[in-house]
């Protein structure tokens, strides 16, 4: 792991005791650049918060009645009011990121969404910090739900 000083424009990081503190540059993917990050770095697992600005926003919810997630999209920008999530795997799969956010608008309104966080583009800069867990944190299928849910005795 490189540490980096300064402004670049790539996501910087540097290592703590348990886990990456990660700034995002503006015009990244959020979940793809991330998601690398966690394969170059061998986080299998993890939680993690952030605060930044976004834009072209994917964001949603799951329907339990048709058991599938509505997704609308919104152009932005968005302050991140707050962004919580966590690294998890399936079972024999890459560690995959899973995020949920509040993000308000950046205009007089203020006016909030929030939702499963599907896909984000970095507008200004995110902050991130990412704690390692140590213990497997997998994803199995729920048949009540339909959704893949952490399984921790897996």
């Amino acid at each position: 792991m490189a540490y980096l000083v300064g402004y670049t424009s790539e996501m910087q990081a540097v290592q703590i005791h348990n886990g990456f503190f990660l700034v995002f540059a503006r015009g990244e993917d959020f979940i793809p650049t991330l998601s690398r990050f966690c394969e170059e770095n061998e986080v299998h697992w993890g939680q993690f918060q952030a605060i930044g600005t976004v834009e072209d926003v994917e964001i949603g919810y799951y329907d339990r009645g048709s058991r599938s997630y509505i997704v609308r999209s919104e152009e932005g920008p968005f302050e991140v009011a707050s962004m919580d999530g966590n690294i998890s795997e399936m079972e024999g799969e890459e560690s995959m990121v899973h995020a949920h956010a509040v993000l308000s608008r950046c205009d007089e309104s203020l006016e909030c969404i929030g939702g499963h966080l599907r896909g984000a583009t970095i507008a200004l800069s995110l902050e991130l910090c990412l704690w390692a867990v140590t213990q497997p944190l997998i994803r199995l299928p729920d048949e009540d739900t339909g959704l893949n849910l952490i399984n921790i005795a897996a």
